[in-house]
């Protein structure tokens, strides 16, 4: 019961509801009463013991939603499928996919490397050890290359066998594996196209995105795949965060790293040719680290068409990753340049919320700010504020953009000190606020598992001890 109820406490009650038209309000209405919950409780319980998951679970509403832009609609890539679930199911699902995570986070499951669908595990820290794995091989005289790709239709070709074996394989209990023997099947949907509900097909696919077993079932699906290159290839390495793979090689020479990167993505093909998903060759990207001023920038050919033979891949200047903009120094300057430019048109766009006679009060303009534009401007601010850092340019368009919104809010002059308005805005001055977030982030590490890819970094000093800690062979 207690499960359910802090599952409960995250849901939405805007989220819109599945073919059987219940919303989280009705539910949580429903769960104020012990002895439903308790209902509830049963039901889920039951359906683990039977290993049987009830049509009316498997049935859902897919609701297509064409991509701006897109000249001919007939494409399915160039559509968006939204897949609406009953919302009794969504929350077992929730509760059972908190049980996993944690199982696989106790037993270590997942390999460390694995970032998307694991809890605690958010987009900074994949940057996070990017940039650590940068700076590890720069004191060593390495140059880095990396090549970032993506699976093609990801969630929607997970095989249910292989999932089932796969939990066998791990030794989760038999009622789990039964459990979800009959959880992938047999599934149906009602598709929603231009104003039209046409009647129920069968939908088979692999798992659903709109299910909270997706992330951490795509991540078990993926495990073998990240503990098996790990393991017979020690001169590369492989990330993953949920559709987006990145293969990361270092050597002291480009023309070392070229040939490891060709070597590397070919044996990642093999393995994830094994498991059914399929490579979008055409999607690649690549990349190329370099403390040395205008180094060289090589071109990358993999063996694979169309970035092969006379049509290498060409390597970007800058590299967008997971929202944060690489540079081939690390000094993310472009990176912070851009999301300031971004706070900025976000904070542009508020002042038409309000003025000193009417719109919003003075607590809402406060709230929005701290809320939507200050997220954008401080995003994986620890990235590139550090002792030393050169970020006196960025600090000082941080400054006027508070400054503007501190002016906004209590609708003072032009010519107020920034100390004062920030003062009586309630807004701390934009550089403790830096320090604050840098050293929560620091704080943040000793609430994480032991298994953790931050903590293993913070526990070791140099590239060959980090890399021991998961690789014991």
């Amino acid at each position: 019961m207690r499960e359910l109820r802090e599952v409960l406490a995250g849901c939405s009650g805007r989220s819109a509801p599945g073919p059987d038209h219940i919303t989280w309000t009705h539910i949580k209405r429903f769960c104020i009463d012990d002895n439903i919950l308790k209902l509830f409780v049963w039901i889920i319980n039951t359906c683990f013991v039977m290993g049987f998951w009830p049509d009316n679970f498997k049935t859902s509403k897919t609701v297509i939603i064409p991509k701006p832009g897109k000249k001919d609609y007939n494409i399915p890539k160039v559509v968006r499928p939204i897949v609406l679930l009953n919302t009794l199911g969504k929350l077992f699902e929730k509760a059972i996919a908190n049980r996993l995570q944690w199982e696989a986070a106790c037993f270590e499951i997942l390999h460390p490397c694995q970032f998307g669908g694991v809890r605690q595990n958010s987009t900074e820290d994949a940057g996070s050890y990017l940039t650590h794995l940068m700076r590890a091989g720069w004191t060593k005289g390495y140059k880095t290359s990396v090549v970032a790709f993506d699976l093609a239709q990801y969630f929607l070709s997970l095989n249910h066998s292989v999932i089932t074996l796969l939990l066998d394989r791990m030794e989760f209990a038999d009622v789990v594996v039964n459990f979800f023997a009959d959880y992938l099947v047999g599934r149906f949907t009602k598709l929603f196209w231009d104003n039209q509900l046409s009647e129920p097909f069968p939908a088979v696919v692999g798992v659903g995105q709109g299910s909270a077993l997706s992330l951490i079932l795509s991540a078990l699906y993926l495990a073998p795949v990240l503990w098996e290159f790990h393991t017979e290839r020690h001169n590369a390495q492989l990330i993953s965060y949920v559709g987006d793979r990145t293969i990361i090689v270092q050597s002291k020479t480009w023309n070392e790293n070229l040939v490891k990167l060709k070597s590397a993505y070919a044996t990642v093909f093999q393995l994830m040719a094994t498991l059914g998903l399929v490579l979008e060759h055409d999607k690649l990207e690549a990349f190329h680290f370099s403390r040395k001023h205008e180094d060289l920038n090589p071109l990358v050919d993999l063996g694979y068409a169309p970035y092969t033979g006379n049509t290498p891949l060409v390597p970007s200047k800058i590299w967008r990753y997971l929202g944060i903009f690489f540079d081939q120094k690390l000094l993310f300057k472009e990176h912070s340049k851009r999301y300031a430019c971004k706070a900025h048109s976000a904070m542009r766009s508020m002042l038409s919320l309000g003025n000193s006679a009417h719109g919003l009060k003075p607590k809402h303009k406060r709230l929005l700010y701290r809320s939507c534009v200050m997220p954008i401007a401080l995003y994986s601010i620890h990235l590139w504020y550090y002792n030393g850092a050169r970020v006196k340019g960025t600090i000082k368009e941080l400054i006027k953009i508070q400054r503007q919104v501190a002016i906004w809010i209590l609708g003072a002059f032009k010519s107020t000190p920034t100390g004062a308005v920030e003062s009586l805005a309630g807004l701390i001055p934009i550089h403790l606020q830096i320090q604050k977030l840098v050293y929560h982030n620091h704080v943040r590490m000793h609430t994480l598992a032991d298994s953790h890819i931050t903590r293993l970094m913070a526990a070791t000093r140099n590239e060959a001890d980090f890399i021991s800690v998961y690789h014991p062979s």
